[in-house]
């Protein structure tokens, strides 16, 4: 850069003088040494360049460096695959039904198919519920007493029926197996008012739960760790959801609304009961928390629908339901929020109670 610089300032020198040897008046002489001082300059300024252009051929050619032809490489992050819904598992689910023309005990699998009818007495056979291995079903029924229902016990696929307690005067209903299946939870009305007892699943050691005389107390439904058992009372007014230790101990009020609140039914993993209640337009299930907490509807809408039960891990709930003019047996998943009727039967099609498949014959 410098060989040009100087170059330049001897080019225009000898420009110059180029100038005075051409149109100077000066004398001869003079013009003679303003044309020796151009070719000199000129001369000087020619073998500059000539000495740069040298040196910038002899430097080593720097590249301009340009970008990689390779794609650098970016790490994705992976799009989340979704959850995979969980199986559910297969069960059977009873219930009771009068469309032979008197209430029996059916069971059916819980897809709908397969019906099948299990008690055949010229009384009503009532409000069944399973063991907890699937291998009993405990319900309620007049056979040995039009006037008198009591709670009887067979096999899964209907055999050795039996009566679990003493016949006596009263309606004993609403049984409930305990989760250990040592025993049974009910309401009766042979003290004069609905009381809620228990009674060892031979039939031994029957126990008055809840004692309150003054008032009704009525389905009842265990925790499944077996420390509590969930009912119905009237004590404070209208019915509303209670909760007592497995003795009877400790009993206190969970909902508090001017409706009815009734049904109970603990969830399998012990986190929420689902109820019938009136507070909306019509009867319909809704969800609590176990201290009575977060309420709120388990079902898209009202449609005169009772009788709540836990199935299939808790991934259902199994209802009765009035929505087609019949009570009908319905689900709803409450994953997916599917709601699907599972009988099509004209007449009172109630209570259901699911049963594992496994357990099952």
């Amino acid at each position: 850069m410098v060989y040009y610089l100087i170059a330049g300032l001897c080019f225009v020198v000898g420009l110059s003088a180029l100038a005075g040897a051409l149109f100077s008046r000066s004398p001869a002489r003079r013009r003679t040494a303003f044309a020796a001082v151009w070719v000199v300059f000129w001369a000087v300024s020619l073998g500059l360049v000539y000495m740069a252009e040298k040196q910038s051929a002899a430097r080593p050619m720097v590249q301009t460096p340009t970008r990689s032809a390779v794609t650098p490489s970016v790490t994705h992050t992976q799009r989340p695959t979704a959850t995979p819904t969980p199986a559910v598992p297969a069960g059977r689910v009873a219930f009771h039904s009068d469309r032979t023309g008197d209430f029996e005990i059916w069971v059916i699998n819980d897809d709908g198919t397969n019906p099948v009818q299990l008690t055949s007495s010229p009384e009503r056979d009532i409000e069944p519920c399973w063991s907890p291995d699937g291998s009993k079903i405990v319900f309620a029924s007049g056979r040995d007493d039009p006037d008198n229902l009591e709670l009887y016990v067979m096999n899964a696929d209907g055999t050795d029926q039996r009566r679990l307690v003493e016949l006596q005067p009263g309606d004993d209903l609403a049984p409930a197996w305990s989760p250990d299946g040592s025993k049974i939870a009910f309401h009766t009305n042979r003290d004069g008012n609905l009381e809620v007892y228990v009674v060892n699943a031979d039939g031994t050691g029957l126990k008055n739960l809840t004692n309150y005389p003054d008032a009704n107390d009525s389905r009842p439904s265990w925790s499944p760790d077996g420390r509590y058992i969930a009912f119905v009372s009237d004590r404070d007014g209208n019915s509303e959801i209670y909760v007592m230790d497995a003795d009877g101990s400790n009993q206190r009020r969970l909902t508090f609304d001017v409706a009815n609140d009734t049904v109970p039914r603990w969830s399998p993993d012990g986190k929420t009961i689902a109820f019938e209640s009136t507070r909306g337009v019509r009867l319909s299930i809704y969800l609590m928390d176990v201290d009575g907490s977060n309420v709120r509807p388990a079902l898209r809408e009202a449609q005169e629908d009772a009788a709540p039960a836990w199935g299939n891990g808790g991934r259902r709930i199994y209802f009765s339901s009035l929505r087609t003019g019949s009570w009908e047996i319905f689900y709803v998943d409450l994953v997916t929020g599917e709601e699907v009727q599972l009988t099509k039967a004209e007449g009172y099609n109630r209570y259901p109670a699911w049963g594992s498949m496994t357990a099952v014959p």
